[in-house]
């Protein structure tokens, strides 16, 4: 998924590129963030998903469940819980990626490669490793991936014993595929990828309405109405609504001033044609990887359009 881009063609691992005949690869400048101030952004980061406090920051490093809440409390007590840990999860993720600077924006072949080398199953250790520092350069769907991936690593390691099975980790890792084929095929896609990615591992549920988007939901932004082949779209994480505008975190063009690569933008309502919000509320799901079907509807987006209607009936999606 490209954001701003209205010629698209594939590149060699079946994932799309600008076709302007130019490197759509935008440079960070070299030197940019001090530890200080990575430090800075980390709990920048931290406080704008809104979780933590200035004074309590340092605690959302633990994603520990809440054992209390399972035994003892309430279904809903439970979901809540659930959610919540996958909110910590989702933030310390989005800080590792972060700390390390923007890194730059690119589609190349480069920016899938650094991503494709990122996530890794251990033999030795046997749990899977992720290098957030090397997913340098980037593109917005890479990013959101990416920090999905990770989210997982952290909620999957506060369990006594692992959820998702070495088998599942080696589905759910990028590497080249073509749209619509295993998991990272899904998020890559064009279209609503991401939202039938989580509908069909039942691993949360997608939506529309702005008003029940929380910090950490996924958001599929289109800027036209078109949606599939000449889409021109972006794949974030929502932070906040701010009335007029809502903020995000993602991988961005340069733009007004500000580096191009991982960062916080805020978008106006008023540019966004389309929004689609996907929440993650059952993570477990993601084990359920391996047995993803290909889907074809997704691959003929590459160069097909599609209409909303068939988007909300595949994807469940709600208003």
């Amino acid at each position: 998924m490209i954001p701003e881009s209205t010629s698209l063609q594939s590149n060699r691992f079946g994932t799309r590129t600008a076709a302007t005949g130019k490197s759509s690869t935008q440079t960070a400048a070299p030197g940019r963030y001090s530890r200080p101030a990575a430090a800075r952004a980390v709990l920048l980061c931290l406080l704008c998903l809104g979780m933590a406090s200035p004074a309590g920051a340092q605690a959302v490093v633990n994603v520990t469940p809440s054992l209390k809440a399972r035994r003892t409390g309430t279904a809903s007590q439970a979901a809540q819980a659930q959610g919540s840990s996958w909110q910590r999860a989702v933030a310390r993720a989005i800080t590792g990626i972060h700390a390390g600077g923007p890194g730059g924006y690119s589609t190349e072949d480069a920016a899938h490669e650094a991503l494709h080398a990122s996530f890794q199953w251990s033999e030795t250790q046997q749990r899977p490793l992720a290098n957030p520092a090397g997913m340098r350069p980037s593109f917005c769907s890479g990013a959101v991936y990416g920090a999905l991936l990770q989210a997982l690593m952290y909620w999957d390691a506060a369990h006594r014993h692992p959820v998702i099975s070495k088998k599942a980790w080696q589905a759910l890792f990028p590497a080249p595929c073509k749209d619509g084929v295993t998991p990272w095929g899904y998020a890559n896609a064009n279209g609503a990828g991401f939202a039938l990615l989580i509908h069909r591992l039942g691993a949360g549920y997608s939506f529309t309405d702005y008003t029940k988007a929380c910090p950490g939901d996924v958001l599929k932004i289109w800027w036209t109405p078109v949606i599939g082949g000449r889409e021109r779209g972006h794949l974030v994480i929502f932070v906040r609504d701010l009335g007029e505008s809502i903020r995000v975190w993602s991988s961005h063009r340069a733009r007004n001033g500000k580096p191009a690569g991982f960062g916080m933008r805020d978008i106006p309502k008023a540019v966004i044609a389309r929004a689609l919000f996907t929440r993650i509320n059952n993570p477990a799901a993601f084990n359920r990887a391996p047995a993803l079907p290909d889907d074809e509807w997704l691959t003929r987006q590459l160069t097909e359009g599609v209409s909303w209607e068939e988007c909300v009936h595949r994807c469940g999606i709600l208003p």
